[in-house]
């Protein structure tokens, strides 16, 4: 595809995300009752809601591309376009109000790589948005990774995931040390997170076991904005990935090599990379 391509499937997306980040907004105003999917994870309605809006806008207009969401079964046609959606990252936030770093997430993939990413960061007013060799932006306007080059000087954040939710600990162990970073934080959302890192406000991101539909969106995002995203292999970020790492170059760097020595299955590259992207 060419830039005008993926301006206009940006134009598309940003549109999705808003019209899901509306809708949540309105089931806020509301009593959300908390439906426990497993022990430790709960949904709301309006987690559904904005799933089925999104699929169904995305089935209107790329009726022949796959679908991908948390919330509904996946939607495979063989196609080489899979829309990676979230109808709510950090539901926690969302229904509780204890923070704002809660959003809709809205992604697209190429062959199993990130070409476009709205992240809609309701509860903050933010909207950001990137395609492929289009930039990224914030609520319009365009926006770059930090410039910090000191891993002591690092706001990060950090997270595990549902189901393996002490994976982090050896990572946030080392990352805490005397020659680590200034602040390792989790908040409950890996897509908030990930957008702060490309606006600046933020200098890294790192999760060990993740679905993609918490990171697909954000990882364009980041990289139009000037930053590198792997997996903790240090492989591409690409979709199938568990694992994730998000800085600048030069950080990025310093921050692979304090944790790549780290033993773990939570990787995120071997059979998805042995069998190809899907």
């Amino acid at each position: 595809m060419n830039e005008q391509n993926y301006r206009e499937l940006l134009a598309f997306a940003t549109d999705v995300a808003s019209q899901a980040g509306d809708l949540i907004l309105d089931f806020r105003k509301r009593r959300l009752e908390k439906e426990w999917t497993s022990a430790r994870h709960f949904k709301t309605a309006a987690d559904d809601a904005s799933d089925a809006l999104m699929r169904h806008l995305i089935g209107e207009r790329f009726s022949g591309h796959n679908i991908l969401s948390e919330e509904g079964s996946p939607h495979m046609q063989g196609s080489p376009f899979t829309w990676v959606l979230d109808g709510v990252d950090g539901t926690i936030g969302f229904a509780t109000g204890i923070n704002n770093h809660f959003s809709v997430c809205v992604g697209l993939c190429e062959n199993g790589v990130p070409v476009v990413g709205a992240v809609n960061a309701v509860g903050r007013g933010e909207l950001y948005a990137a395609a492929k060799g289009v930039g990224a932006f914030l609520n319009g306007k365009p926006i770059r990774v930090s410039d910090c080059t000191e891993v002591n000087q690092v706001l990060m954040g950090i997270d595990s995931g549902k189901e393996n939710k002490d994976s982090n600990i050896p990572y946030l162990v080392r990352l805490k040390a005397s020659d680590g970073v200034s602040c390792a934080m989790m908040s409950g959302c890996a897509s908030v997170p990930m957008v702060l890192v490309a606006s600046g406000a933020m200098q890294a991101y790192l999760a060990t076991s993740l679905a993609p539909e918490d990171m697909a969106a954000a990882v364009p995002i980041i990289r139009e904005a000037g930053g590198k995203v792997t997996n903790l292999a240090g492989d591409e970020w690409i979709l199938g990935d568990s694992s994730i790492l998000a800085a600048n170059l030069v950080l990025h760097g310093k921050l692979f090599e304090m944790v790549s020595a780290i033993p773990g299955r939570f990787l995120g590259s071997l059979a998805e990379r042995k069998g190809g992207a899907k």
